[in-house]
């Protein structure tokens, strides 16, 4: 009987202990599970920081380059001068009586085709 009451102490003492100790790795656990979930997301801000940067960059960079296309284009350009006025001549054709009266007869008949 005195054997029992060890046995059962010494399994109770144990019993305690594990569950101790699976209350700590639990913690311990949930503490790295933290640290993990950190540390992707430090490097998921890295990699956005750095497509970020990568873009501003270009930005930059094609901002100087209109810059520097609009301060040349400048540079080229002559100052405006005066519009020059344009003549513009209309000449009519010299149709005589008889040849009136025939366009006009070809346009009758045209008429006279279609209906």
């Amino acid at each position: 009987m005195e054997e029992l009451r060890k046995k059962k102490a010494d399994l109770e003492e144990e019993l305690q202990t594990l569950g101790s100790r699976e209350a700590t790795l639990g913690e311990k656990v949930k503490v790295l599970e933290e640290k993990w979930t950190v540390h992707d997301l430090e490097n998921k801000v890295k990699a956005k920081r750095k497509a970020v940067d990568q873009l501003e960059i270009k930005v930059k960079e094609l901002e100087r380059k209109m810059a520097g296309q609009h301060e040349a284009k400048e540079e080229t350009e002559e100052p405006p001068q005066e519009p020059q006025q344009e003549q513009v001549v209309v000449m009519e054709p010299n149709i005589a009586p008889e040849s009136s009266s025939k366009v006009e007869e070809q346009e009758q008949k045209k008429k006279r085709r279609f209906f």
